[in-house]
């Protein structure tokens, strides 16, 4: 009875042997299929992280782009708007020009850091020098923003009065009807009247001499005078290049041209 016991006890240790290793192999074997599962689920989370991080930055690339274009067009339009505005500008600048007539004011004349700042007519007589500034028309001499010398003078006793207040460096505007031109001052003298080697009639490139009789303040005749040269700040081929033109500034009106008597003999 003992020896069958005994056999019955290895026979039940045998199947409890083979029970715990069949349930530790079905446990690893589940513990492998629910890792798998997690492992797949991750990578496709993480492919759909990255799907959507791909649609994401396309939309924004793309966005990028239409906003670029926009932006881009938008600059082409205001190029082409500008280029029009500036062409018929330039259009009725001729037109002024071309209408300017000897005596005629065609704008005015100032100088930075002075009280500098009056009427500027075509023409140098007497009678303009009592209105105002006048640029010669003779000897040589040219219209502002055209290639060649810009002779302006007035009485020292009014209109520059305090023209010897200007320093090297200062800067002349010259605003007309047809544009505005800026001269910068390089260099004063004071010269005989009769000295009009200095006085560069005749030269063709572009610069501005502003002028008045010596000394400042004369009221009586002399026969000398104060000379303030300058240089264009920008040129190109076709002269001075306008700061500004009729119809292209951002606020301002336009000068306009006055009749004035017909033509007398320069002013002394």
């Amino acid at each position: 009875m003992s020896q069958v016991r005994k056999r019955a006890v290895k026979r039940v240790m045998i199947c409890l042997v083979v029970l715990l290793a069949v349930c530790a192999g079905a446990g690893i074997f589940i513990k492998m299929r629910a890792d798998q599962k997690e492992q797949q689920r991750l990578a496709q989370q993480a492919a759909e992280q990255a799907a959507a991080a791909e649609a994401a930055r396309q939309q924004a690339e793309a966005e990028a782009a239409a906003k670029a274009a926009a932006e881009e067009e938008k600059a082409r339009q205001q190029a082409e708007e500008a280029e029009q505005r500036r062409a018929e500008a330039e259009q009725a600048a001729a037109e002024a020009k071309d209408g300017i007539e000897y005596g005629d004011c065609i704008g005015t004349v100032w100088v930075e850091g002075t009280e500098v700042n009056c009427d500027l007519y075509w023409g140098d007589t007497t009678s303009i020098f009592r209105a105002g500034a006048g640029c010669s028309a003779d000897n040589g001499c040219v219209m502002p923003g055209e290639n060649g010398t810009v002779f302006v003078g007035a009485h020292t006793d009014t209109y520059f009065n305090k023209l010897f207040d200007a320093e090297v460096g200062a800067l002349i505007h010259l605003d007309t009807i047809y544009g505005d031109f800026v001269y910068q001052i390089t260099d004063f003298e004071v010269i005989g009247d009769t000295e009009v080697d200095k006085c560069r009639w005749g030269a063709t490139e572009p610069s501005c001499i502003l002028y008045t009789c010596y000394p400042q303040g004369i009221q009586t005749p002399t026969r000398y005078r104060y000379l303030a040269y300058a240089d264009p700040v920008e040129t190109d081929e076709n002269g001075v290049v306008p700061s500004s033109l009729p119809g292209m500034e951002e606020t301002g009106e336009e000068a306009t041209a006055e009749a004035t008597p017909a033509p007398e003999e320069p002013a002394a």
